[in-house]
């Protein structure tokens, strides 16, 4: 087993088994996977807790690329030769960034209640440039966890008076805009079970892993009783015609929607544009406050007044990126969730 010295001191990369000694593939896996750069489950207290051992980056991509290029020749086993170099070469990949990653599935736990949660599994395609809804984000999972509560500090997120004067059991229409893997949307439909229907939504090079998503937590879905469904909404473009009160939602979800100068605007076009004029109505958003992004959120706060949104309720909140730095150390990301309805009733 590889261990530190000093748990405050990192591992050198002469620390872990060289090759000339001739280690074994166990050996070498050992210190392949005490290399890797993981996603943490984001709030699991052992994912959140740094690691025990780390080692120093320099030397690690001549290290992994030395196991790449040797011919493993003192290792017996085929089977185990490709795994060693496999795992060498998918830790030069996380080296290269996130788009590098391959695809992958995870779980995450959200809340119900303060005493019980639900197990949510996400499926993640590899993430490009122009497809970053593949990638499931800090600020969707900490808005996940926090419905429970909004939902308990906001009463009023029921039908709306038009739907409730159509049938006293008329679900809560809810769209999510942004959709991205869906664990905001699916998180909101467990949790209000069979008092809601649930849309979610994206670009359409998004969607197919969205619905496959939805399929990968039929059983949960079908358990809770919720009505969700998944499709195409593109923010940019304006249908000439306006939808009816019937179509319209008592309840917008977004997280982390905006990442271009145009989003803002397209962004609140769409919200004016299919939430529901009740009193009763809802946006709820989480947003990362990245520097670079600061003018747009402002930009979206003062397009939300303008077309007569106020907030109800915000608050910030500090979260960790699930994607880790090559030394292990955690990426802080301040976040901004706020609710917000007609002004009549701000």
């Amino acid at each position: 087993m590889i261990t530190a010295i000093d748990d405050e001191q990192p591992l050198h990369v002469f620390d872990l088994p060289q090759l000339y000694r001739k280690p074994s593939a166990e050996e070498l896996l050992q210190a392949l996977d005490l290399l890797a750069i993981k996603p943490r489950n984001f709030g699991s207290a052992a994912d959140d807790a740094p690691r025990k051992v780390v080692v120093d980056p320099a030397g690690i991509s001549q290290y992994l690329t030395s196991i790449v290029s040797s011919s493993l020749s003192w290792i017996k086993s085929d089977e185990a030769k490709e795994e060693v170099w496999n795992a060498a070469a998918a830790r030069l990949s996380e080296r290269s960034g996130r788009t590098a990653m391959p695809s992958m599935s995870r779980v995450f736990h959200i809340p119900l209640s303060d005493a019980q949660e639900v197990a949510l599994t996400l499926h993640e395609p590899s993430l490009t440039a122009d497809n970053l809804g593949m990638k499931t984000w800090v600020s969707s999972f900490v808005l996940s966890r926090r419905l429970h509560t909004i939902l308990d500090a906001v009463p009023e997120l029921v039908p709306s008076e038009s739907t409730t004067s159509q049938c006293s059991q008329q679900k809560v229409r809810a769209l999510e805009l942004g959709s991205g893997t869906g664990l905001v949307g699916l998180s909101f439909a467990v949790l209000r079970g069979a008092s809601a229907s649930v849309h979610l939504t994206d670009l359409p090079a998004i969607v197919p892993n969205l619905s496959h998503n939805v399929d990968l937590n039929r059983s949960v879905l079908e358990s809770s009783g919720a009505q969700v469904s998944t499709g195409v909404l593109d923010w940019s473009v304006v249908p000439d015609t306006e939808p009816t009160r019937e179509e319209r939602y008592d309840i917008i979800l977004a997280a982390d929607p905006l990442y271009s100068p145009e989003h803002p605007k397209w962004l609140v076009q769409t919200i004016a544009r299919w939430l529901s004029t009740g009193l009763n109505a809802r946006v709820v958003v989480e947003m990362p406050l990245r520097e670079a992004y600061l003018p747009q959120v402002e930009e979206f706060r003062q397009r939300m007044t303008d077309i007569g949104l106020g907030i109800i309720e915000q608050g910030e909140e500090v979260a960790y990126d699930d994607w880790e730095t090559a030394t292990g150390d955690l990426i802080e990301v301040r976040c901004w969730w706020s609710v917000w309805g007609w002004s009549e009733k701000v």
